[in-house]
């Protein structure tokens, strides 16, 4: 462990050589280019280490080296000179006058002409600058940026230093902007703080049920359990990253290996087969040839392979910090960077199940635990089931998916409380047993898919497009976008505990209600995320007279009490539409 934690601090110390000290926080646009009509302006901002600066297009002395932005066009399109800021005059030892020069953080803009018949395109460019301090100078870099048709920003009107937005698209420019001008360690803290604050989303719902029922299979003293939760967290963490920085180097939906019918009917068979190690109808064993690789370390290879199938559990995990973050990565286009910081996020979120593991373990330790353990492992095989069938709903027509796994718990509970009754000679294990499998059969009741009973009882929703949605943006009123996916749980959160309040059906009953199913991702949909700049799911959109407000954009779940406030700060009381 000490090896591993040194060559993390060497990783470290690699990355902190690499990065620059000055950066890109944010680049996007201010105002999107009408094709053959009214340009369109890219705005980025520049934001450099304290104690460091650049100097401006035009230095005052010659042998100053000048910071310049370029932008790569398509065919047809035209840009304008890019407009810097004033600058400051600041004296320093070396120049016996006071020179101008930008330090802090300052926004530059470019006026961009699209041709008619110009599509969605993502730009690209470059800013290059020389970074000095009080007494010398950097060599001059190039910083390359990308500026995607759905990245939206909001530059200060003055030469000030920029607001902190408060949330949707804008909070993540804001939490670029202070990783762009934090140290890496500190990046790094804040970064394993935000995953283990993941821990309290329910994406991680399903997580702890697969990390019980392996660890009741493991064998070993103490100490081979914490290496065996070690590298099943390990796992965990290079999935997670290796999917987080494809997704923000790419621009494609964080989670969206779940979309595919393989990656998803994969996790069910793992789900079921450990499902039936608990019912001890198997023993999990990894393949022959690994096991001969590994020799007597195949433990340590199965809890990898399990950690990396967890992975892609946990991938749906998303938020504005997350989303910040692939916002982050995706601008600076730094593989290593991006790998380590999701890396670290994957860590935090990883942790408590390294503990989790550990407790599972020592539950064998516990009195008559021969007698319980049995009760144990058969009740977290029915809630493996139960899972399997959760995974399987978006390959599943109708709401199959939802019966099945109502099904399965109602069984599931009868075969604990008259087949299996396990641990029934023990009075206390028998009466907890009963307990369980009472709460099985009622939560399965509860799951079960119940039609609307009365006409205009649900909140109901239309299936939005391109013209569908342009259309209700045009009207002018209020209009609210949904972008979700089956596979996503916070997603089912927000349909079940928020949307389906009373008082908040009330109050989007004025509204547009639009919803864009990322469940099969296809060419139009894809166009719309992109379009609106929806990395992850869910993302709730809001639209007013023509414009979406960005600072009420809601990514994760939200309870009904935070999202009435978000909605009532749309529409002013006493207007029209309210």
């Amino acid at each position: 462990m000490r090896r591993w934690f040194l060559g993390f601090l060497l990783l470290a110390n690699a990355v902190v050589a690499e990065e620059a000290v000055f950066s890109v926080a944010q680049a996007g646009w201010e105002r999107r280019p009408q094709p053959g009509g009214e340009a369109g302006v890219v705005a980025l901002e520049v934001r450099l280490q304290e104690g460091w600066h650049v100097n401006p297009p035009n230095p005052s002395d010659p042998y100053l080296i000048p910071t310049r932005v370029v932008l790569e066009l398509p065919q047809g399109w035209e840009a304008g000179e890019p407009q810097f800021p004033q600058p400051k005059k600041v004296k320093l030892e070396v120049f016996e006058q006071a020179v101008e020069l930008f330090e802090g953080s300052f926004w530059v803009r470019i006026p961009v002409k699209a041709p008619a018949g110009a599509g969605e395109v993502t730009l690209t460019g470059f800013l290059e600058a020389q970074a000095c301090n009080n007494v010398s100078c950097l060599p001059p870099k190039k910083v390359a940026f990308s500026v995607p048709w759905g990245a939206m920003v909001s530059p200060p009107t003055a030469d000030t230093a920029p607001s902190a937005p408060a949330g949707g698209e804008a909070a993540q420019g804001s939490v670029s902007a202070r990783f762009a001008g934090a140290s890496l360690l500190l990046q790094l803290f804040l970064v394993f703080l935000g995953g283990l604050a993941l821990n309290l989303t329910p994406c991680v719902y399903p997580i702890i049920p697969v990390t019980v029922g392996f660890f009741l299979n493991q064998t070993g003293s103490s100490k081979r359990t914490a290496l065996l939760a070690s590298f099943y967290v390990l796992g965990m963490a290079v999935t997670y990253s290796s999917l987080g920085v494809v997704a923000a180097l790419t621009g494609k939906l964080f989670g969206a290996a779940l979309q595919s019918p393989w990656v998803t009917g994969g996790i069910v068979v793992v789900v079921l087969a450990l499902a039936a190690s608990m019912f001890g109808l198997w023993e999990i064993r990894i393949p022959s040839w690994v096991s001969g690789v590994a020799g007597a370390r195949q433990g340590v290879v199965g809890s990898l392979v399990m950690g990396l199938v967890v992975g892609l559990v946990a991938a749906p995990c998303i938020g504005p910090f997350v989303l910040g973050l692939l916002a982050y990565v995706g601008q600076r286009q730094n593989v290593l960077l991006g790998f380590l910081l999701f890396f670290t996020l994957a860590l935090g979120l990883g942790l408590p199940y390294l503990f989790l593991a550990l407790s599972t373990r020592s539950l064998e330790k516990l009195p008559h635990s021969g007698a319980w353990m049995e009760g144990v492992r058969q009740l977290f095989g029915v809630l493996l089931v139960a899972l399997a069938f959760y995974f399987a709903r978006p390959l599943l027509p109708g709401a199959l998916g939802d019966k099945l796994l109502a099904s399965s718990l109602v069984l599931g509970g009868f075969y604990l409380a008259v087949i299996a009754r396990p641990g029934y000679e023990i009075a206390a294990v028998d009466r907890f047993m009963r307990a369980v499998t009472l709460a099985l059969v009622l939560a399965g009741a509860w799951l079960w898919p119940h039609p609307a009973t009365t006409a205009g009882q649900e909140l109901s929703w239309e299936k939005a497009n391109a013209q569908v949605l342009q259309e209700a943006i045009a009207q002018g009123g209020p209009v609210i976008v949904d972008f979700y996916a089956d596979w996503c749980l916070p997603c089912k959160e927000l349909d079940e505990k928020t949307f389906s309040r009373p008082e908040v059906k009330a109050e989007l009953a004025s509204f547009r209600r639009l919803k864009v199913d990322l469940t099969q991702i296809s060419q139009e949909t894809e166009e719309l995320r992109k379009a609106y700049g929806v990395a992850g799911v869910p993302t709730v959109l809001f639209f007013y007279q023509g414009r979406e407000a960005q600072d009420l954009r809601l990514t994760g779940f939200e309870g009904p009490e935070e999202f009435l406030r978000r909605v009532r700060k749309l529409v002013p009381a006493g207007s029209p539409a309210s």
